[in-house]
């Protein structure tokens, strides 16, 4: 029997030429397409792009697109955008850092939609545009809830936690600047009598967590247009908070009253 020589430099290169290619393709999809020959010759700068770190920005983007995070797997994420898991997991020890990686960019999405609402420069010149201002917030808390739903499970649970203590410091405010914010301009505008103590950010911030809860339980009294539940609940907020009557819509979603509804 004749013994074959393997030549492990040579597979490496195969190997890394492979995996260079596949990176490149998951970042550029027009190249999907690119006939042998093409594809070889891009293998350099698709490689160089790699090192660089366009894997693990895949790997996330991938992630967050999950319906199923609770589950997730390194490896079968790998394989679905055409990677090993050896690549994978120089990126990402396991698991457990690609999650608290993924809760550290849903805390940055989270703060770019309440910043596109409510620009933390901008303060509410009198009490209408306060209560406008918190039912933005509202609003787009419950429209991120609805768009992304396994990502903002992942946020709120072990990694959330994690992320929210290895915050890299930006010098721009957070996502949990703004509530605090607008429940002030609420007391500076005149829409409630005493200035927000923590106890009333936490119970604003129930209120509105709470019906995003509800909303991914398919629980009817939440269901409805983000932006009148927003308006209901921040109504509330403020009555809730000592205010007077709300200058906002306090009309319920539909069957509200109804006991049933709640089931």
């Amino acid at each position: 029997m004749t013994s074959t020589t393997h030549k492990p430099g040579r597979r490496k290169a195969r190997s890394d030429s492979d995996l260079g290619r596949a990176a490149d393709a998951f970042t550029d999809p027009g190249r999907r397409r690119a006939s042998p020959g093409q594809a070889s010759g891009t293998t350099r700068g698709a490689s160089s792009r790699y090192h660089h770190g366009d894997l693990r920005r895949a790997l996330l983007t991938a992630a967050a697109g999950l319906a199923d995070l609770e589950n997730l797997s390194l490896r079968e994420l790998a394989a679905g955008i055409g990677v090993t898991a050896a690549a994978a997991y120089r990126h990402f020890e396991n698991r457990e850092a690609l999650l608290d990686a993924l809760a550290l960019d849903g805390f940055a999405a989270l703060q770019a939609r309440f910043e596109a609402v409510c620009p933390m420069a901008e303060q509410p010149a009198d009490a209408a545009q306060a209560m406008a201002q918190l039912g933005r917030l509202g609003e787009a808390y419950l429209r991120f809830a609805d768009d992304s739903p396994a990502l903002w499970r992942l946020m709120f649970g072990a990694h959330g936690a994690r992320s929210r203590t290895d915050e890299p410091r930006t010098g721009r405010p957070n996502s949990y600047a703004y509530l605090p914010a607008a429940l002030a301009a609420l007391f500076v505008t005149g829409v409630i009598p005493t200035a927000p103590s923590a106890a009333d950010e936490i119970f604003a911030w129930s209120t509105i967590h709470g019906a995003a809860t509800l909303r991914q339980g398919r629980v009817a009294a939440a269901q409805g247009a983000p932006d009148g539940l927003a308006a209901m609940l921040v109504a509330r907020i403020v009555r809730g908070l000592g205010g007077a009557g709300a200058p906002v819509s306090d009309q319920r979603p539909p069957d509200c009253d109804n006991p049933g509804s709640l089931a």
